[in-house]
């Protein structure tokens, strides 16, 4: 027997989908994500925007559900304003919209990366407005392909974090502990979409004096969420096949040999599959932290605040 969330997350399923109680039941245990943030974006202009239906479509990309998509892009592409928030919340973040993205895409992008700098939407808003059945389509599926691949928020935690006796050697045994945990997430950069890595502080000795401290001269820079950060391939992070997870991220010295332990995994937790895949193709990670929590105003609230930094190292499959 369904438990009462179950039923209830049904029955909101039902009144999003408009579909009969067996369907619905089918498809309600796709992972939704939180899009509550979507609602505060500026590039619906203050319309109305159904996030329901945001997170039931992108629940339904993410978990490679045909039928799901079937059934509700057609839906979001009669809600302008939804569109609008979900492909400005992706490309709202970065310079370029990228080689792979549409043209009807790469048009709307200026007016997109001004509303984010500006909070302003209404030029954004107007362009979505008076673009074509076809077009607002392709921006549409533009941004979706970011959103199955892991979204352009830092997803719910998977990883468990390394305790303070296995910390880095170079901390004094007496010293603060150091300890973080590990959202992962997707950006948008000018080549495509790219795994990311969130570090949250876990304990009173975590956060950006730590990383300034162990990592600024070791190639991580302050980041706006704009530019894109650094390449530094001496940054790895070590990814267990056969689990499907991350075991270790570390910096390695000229000799070889690891000179910072930033995060140690206690146990292979498997992460999901888009992310998994996406890191497979790619094979590099955006790091970047500290950040408060795993909500979207965290990180943006970090970088406005000069907290957030990043660099983007090489994985290392073991």
């Amino acid at each position: 027997m369904a438990t009462d969330n179950r039923k209830r997350a049904i029955r909101e399923r039902m009144a999003t989908t408009g579909e009969p109680y067996s369907q619905a039941a089918l498809h309600v245990d796709h992972s939704a994500p939180d899009l509550r943030f979507l609602a505060e974006l500026p590039y619906a202009a203050g319309q109305t925007v159904d996030l329901r239906l945001a997170a039931a479509t992108v629940a339904g990309c993410r978990a490679g559900c045909a039928s799901c998509q079937k059934l509700l892009i057609p839906r979001l592409l009669a809600d302008r304003p939804t569109v609008a928030v979900l492909a400005g919340g992706v490309y709202g973040l970065w310079p370029t919209a990228g080689p792979l993205a549409s043209p009807p895409t790469r048009a709307w992008h200026p007016l997109v990366r001004q509303a984010h700098d500006s909070g302003e939407g209404t030029r954004a808003w107007a362009a979505i407005e008076a673009m074509s059945d076809g077009d607002l389509a392709q921006v549409l599926d533009d941004a979706l392909d970011h959103w199955a691949a892991g979204g352009a928020t830092i997803a719910s935690p998977v990883l468990l974090d390394l305790p303070h006796d296995q910390a880095d050697e170079d901390e004094a045994d007496d010293g603060p502990p150091v300890s973080y945990v590990l959202y992962p997430g997707t950006v948008t950069s000018p080549a495509g979409p790219l795994p990311t890595l969130v570090l949250a502080p876990e304990s009173s000795g975590a956060g950006v004096e730590d990383l300034r401290a162990r990592c600024a001269s070791h190639g991580w820079q302050s980041w706006d969420l704009i530019a894109s950060p650094e390449v530094d391939p001496a940054w790895r992070i070590r990814a267990e096949i056969a689990s499907r997870s991350i075991e270790e991220i570390a910096h390695v010295d000229a000799e070889g040999g690891d000179d910072i332990t930033l995060w140690q995994a206690p146990e292979a937790v498997r992460l999901p599959d888009n992310w998994w895949d996406l890191l497979d193709r790619v094979q590099h990670v955006l790091l970047c932290g500290p950040v408060a929590d795993s909500s979207q105003a965290a990180l943006e609230n970090a970088a406005r605040a000069g907290d957030l930094m990043a660099v983007i190292g090489r994985v290392s499959f073991l």
